[in-house]
């Protein structure tokens, strides 16, 4: 199962209800946040993996709710994983999990000051002439981060592994 976890912000503009109690999380491959923002004049928003940071920034253009999101995800994470040494990731983790979602909020105040570095970061790659959203999630991906050891996402999320076939 998937686990998306917007802001509360995102929530409310898309009509999600968030459940109090945190469901459980058996894969945390397939476990993603996520929050809109703005740069320059456009909308985008940062999915990013919860456990290892790992973010897709894409457009916020017709997302209105709660399946136009996860529509949006899906994209966003096939167009993000193909043709990197994550593709597996994709196919094997979290796309046999799109079929059921669970939303759930952010778990705690440390995930959200590593969402906003992420999202300065993808500012200054998006406010750059020819660069997009794809590519703002490459390098972001690359820069090391506090919550992660000074590790990079990319690398953590390459050393994640989903449930183990008969087992949580």
């Amino acid at each position: 199962m998937l686990t998306l976890r917007p802001t509360k912000t995102l929530a409310r503009r898309l009509g999600i209800e968030l459940p109090v109690t945190p469901p459980l999380v058996t894969n945390r491959v397939a476990d993603w946040c996520a929050h809109e923002f703005r740069a320059q004049r456009f909308k985008y928003l940062i999915f990013f993996n919860t456990a290892t940071l790992y973010p897709f920034v894409t457009s916020a253009r017709g997302v209105t709710d709660e399946h136009s999101l996860i529509a949006q995800f899906e994209n966003a994470a096939r167009l993000n994983l193909e043709g990197t040494l994550a593709a597996s990731h994709y196919r094997r983790w979290i796309a046999p999990e799109l079929g059921a979602v669970q939303w759930a909020a952010i778990p705690d105040r440390s995930i959200i000051g590593s969402m906003n570095d992420l999202v300065s970061m993808a500012k200054v790659y998006l406010e750059r002439p020819g660069d997009s959203a794809i590519t703002a999630s490459r390098l972001i991906a690359e820069a090391p981060m506090g919550l992660l050891g000074m590790n990079s996402p990319d690398r953590a999320f390459l050393t994640l592994r989903g449930p183990v076939p008969g087992g949580a």
